[in-house]
Parts: structure tokens; C-alpha cells; sequence
């Protein structure tokens, strides 16, 4: 839980359960995503435009994750090391390849009813086609040589070979996944469960977007929709795991479209719904009445003088995402100036500081390496923009691309104490993930 200083609203990922017995896990490391408007903080940053997918970004914040225990009889199957996933294939798919596979027809039985558009007309019958295509995530920590249940929430199958979609924030600082997948007989309607253990094949904490891979076949692949087909007041169904409770259906309609739900001066577009959306949400689905996903399930907003605020990532951005996270482990078309450095306010001009950004490292893999920036400097404007944090620089770069030049003016103290001001180009760099 973090507050975003949005209108007095807090922000709630909607990962976390609620335990019974709460099991004392060790946390994971905290991320601090955002640049804290202080005198002088030292922050490990790496400085990130936008980038495919989103035009804006965003930071996720981690609620505290507690444990829960499923009842359900489940069956325990052990998948293959990371490398025997990969390897399975000499190509990487599309996300255009994955979804051949994908029905939204599998369990329908005959006596579903259909509306003159071609939706379903009860949400009974839509949600027997497509709840197998929703997973229970279970995401565990290393603690003293243990593995131990940390929290959990929901994936999405988009693939009948085991690729699940999900959201990062629910993946992030784990170290290992079990996926729980449901299979259920169209003709008798009675099903089992399965446990499977997952790789993490790439997330995106600016888009929340994170893929998992299970080694397994003819799994119930869900159908990606097309979100810019939505409007105002269309009946959307959300399935997913909210506080551990597994398969759990909520129903409302869209409250809002292209909302930016923004946090540290970044945004990220989302579709607002009604529906119910609560702990263990996170990474589940918003289908459309015809049956096809729509949108990632990431998020919901309290207050004292509000409910019924929830959210979910548009399935359209996130596409962009997936192709590349299965292709290449990270978003690509990011561009990355690469240094550290503590942000200086401008409250420091009276202690005898410049205002800017104190430069303390400087990434010798990237092109920066070879600019004329040194540690030392204070960088004060970006293409003739004042900075003070990195956000500001951030903004710069949003419609930037790698191989993309910057203009950095400087503030660089000599040998005897004199500041003087300098201004030179550095090749922005593609920014590989974290």
C-alpha cells in the first residue's frame, strides 16, 4: 500500500491475501520507484523515457502480502529448469503464434444462449467458457534455506503450452512461482486442479505486465480482445482469486475509459469498472460479454468517500508488452540515459548547492560512458529544461527513443573551487530492464 498523493486516495495492488494464521515470511527487498523530493537523497537511478506499449509509465507499490492456504485438492507437477523452457523451441513465439490455440468455446455446452450481437446472454454461460483460462499464482521467498509461501494472486493462460500473463507487482522480488490450473469437463462439468511450477520469463514494473511459462499443453487459452472496442457502460465480468478464494466472479460495467492512474508524475492508461476487485485480484481477467479478455485486473482506489473504484491495464498497451517480455525479457525501444545520482533541490541554492542532479555513477556498459559527463557534475538542464529529479528527466525522454541524442547542460566545480557551466550531447542507450 503506498499513498499517491492523488486526492486524498490511497493506492491499493490487490496481490496480497488475507491469512487466518498469518505465517511471518521475510518481505522482499523494497523497490523505492519513485524520487523522493528531498534535500539530497541518493537514488540508484536509471533514468527511462516511455517506451512500446505505454506512452506514459508506471510504478508499482507493494502492499504487504500475507498467506492464505487453499482448500482445494490440488496434484503437484514439477516443470523443467528455466533453461529447458527456453529451450523447448529454437524460435520464441508471437504473441499472434500463442494465441492460434486460443477458444472461447471450449466448455460451452449446448444450451448457452446467445444475445443477436453474439454475446452471451447469461454471465453464468460466459464464465464456463472461460473461467479455466484463469490461474491461482502462488508466489514464494527464499528465508534460512526454506522456501515459504509469501502470497498469492491471479494469471491469465494465453497459451495452450503454458504461457501465463500476469502483473509484475505480483512476481516482483520472488523467488519462485507455482501455477495452479483448473481443467474442467465440458460434458459433465466437474474438474480437478493442477499445480505446476513456473519460470519467470520477463516483467515490466513500468507497465505491471509480467509473463510466466509452465510446462504444459492443451491448457485452455484465453482470447485477447481488442479494449478500444469498449464503451462507456458495456458490461464487463471480472474473474480472478481475490483473498485467496479461487474462481471467484464479480460483474459491473465500464465506469471509465483512458483513465491515467498516475503516480510520481507517470501514467498509465486504464480502464475504470465497478466491479468488485480485492486482494488476490491482481493479474486476473476483465472479459467482455463476447467472452474475450480485455483487460489486466491491477489495481483499485479507496477512500473514506468512495468504493467501487477499480482498474485494469487495457489489453491492447499490453500487447506490445507481452511479444516483447516472451522475445526479449524486457520492453524494448526504451531509451536510458544511465547514471546515478542524488537529486538536489532547489531549497539547496542556500546552503551553496546547485540545484540538479548530483552525478555519483556513471554506466560504463552504456554510450554515456563515452560523453563527456563525469562523476562530479550536477546536471542542471536537459535539452534546455531545468532539472531537480529524476522525473523531470523522465518527462524529457517519454517521446524519446534509443540512439536518440540529449543535450545536458552541467555544473562542474574545478580544482579551485570554481563552478562553470558546460553543455554537451550524450546517445541515449536501450534500457534492458532492471
Amino acid at each position: 500500500m503506498y499513498d499517491n498523493n492523488m486526492n486524498g486516495y490511497q493506492q491499493f495492488n490487490t496481490e496480497a491475501v488475507t491469512p487466518s494464521e498469518p505465517v511471518k515470511a521475510p518481505k522482499p527487498p523494497k523497490k523505492n520507484h519513485g524520487a523522493a523530493k528531498v534535500f539530497a537523497l541518493i537514488a540508484a537511478v536509471a533514468i527511462v523515457g516511455g517506451g512500446a506499449g505505454f506512452g506514459g509509465a508506471f510504478i508499482a507499490g507493494r502492499a504487504n502480502s500475507a498467506v492464505i492456504s487453499a482448500n482445494n485438492e490440488t496434484y503437484h507437477t514439477t516443470s523443467g529448469s528455466t533453461s529447458e523452457l527456453m529451450n523447448e523451441s529454437s524460435t520464441t513465439p508471437t504473441l499472434n503464434d500463442l494465441q492460434a490455440g486460443a477458444s472461447i468455446y471450449h466448455n460451452v455446452n449446448s444450451d448457452a444462449e446467445y444475445n443477436t450481437d453474439g454475446t452471451f446472454m447469461y454471465t453464468r454461460d460466459l464464465v464456463s467458457a472461460v473461467r479455466d483460462c484463469i490461474v491461482y499464482i502462488q508466489v514464494y521467498v527464499d528465508y534460512r534455506g526454506e522456501k515459504i509461501l509469501y502470497g498469492s494472486g491471479s494469471g491469465i493462460v494465453i497459451s495452450n503450452d503454458g504461457y501465463i500473463l500476469t502483473n509484475n507487482h505480483v512476481v516482483t522480488g520472488m523467488s519462485s512461482y507455482t501455477v495452479q490450473v483448473c481443467t474442467t469437463d465440458p460434458k459433465t462439468g466437474t474438474g480437478f486442479t493442477q499445480d505446476y511450477d513456473a519460470t519467470l520469463v520477463g516483467s515490466d514494473s513500468d507497465t505491471d505486465i509480467a509473463v510466466l511459462k509452465i510446462k504444459a499443453n492443451n491448457l485452455q487459452a484465453a482470447v485477447l480482445g481488442d479494449s478500444d472496442s469498449l464503451h462507456l457502460g458495456d458490461d464487463v465480468v471480472i474473474i480472478g482469486n481475490p483473498m485467496g478464494l479461487q474462481t471467484s466472479v464479480s460483474k459491473g460495467v465500464v465506469s471509465g475509459l483512458n483513465r491515467q492512474i498516475s503516480s510520481n508524475d507517470r501514467a498509465l492508461s486504464s480502464i475504470q469498472t465497478d466491479a468488485a476487485i480485492n486482494s488476490g485480484n491482481s493479474g486476473g481477467a476483465m472479459f467482455n460479454m463476447y467472452g474475450e479478455v480485455v483487460g489486466v485486473v491491477n489495481e483499485k482506489l479507496i477512500n473514506d468517500y468512495s468504493e467501487n473504484l477499480g482498474f485494469a491495464i487495457t489489453i491492447n498497451e499490453a500487447k506490445t508488452v507481452i511479444d516483447d517480455l516472451i522475445n526479449k525479457g524486457y520492453v524494448t525501444g526504451r531509451p536510458i540515459l544511465g547514471f546515478t545520482c542524488i537529486q538536489v533541490s532547489e531549497d539547496a541554492a542556500r546552503y551553496g548547492m546547485t540545484p540538479g542532479l548530483y552525478i555519483t555513477d556513471i554506466d560504463k556498459d552504456l554510450a554515456i560512458a563515452d560523453s563527456e559527463l563525469v562523476v562530479g557534475d550536477t546536471i542542471t538542464k536537459v535539452n534546455g529544461q531545468s532539472v531537480t529529479t529524476t522525473n523531470d528527466v523522465s518527462f524529457i525522454l517519454k517521446d524519446m527513443k534509443p540512439g536518440d541524442s540529449v543535450t545536458v547542460t552541467v555544473v562542474r566545480t574545478d580544482s579551485i573551487g570554481r563552478d562553470k557551466e558546460y553543455s554537451f550531447d550524450i546517445t541515449l542507450s536501450e534500457y534492458h530492464g532492471q
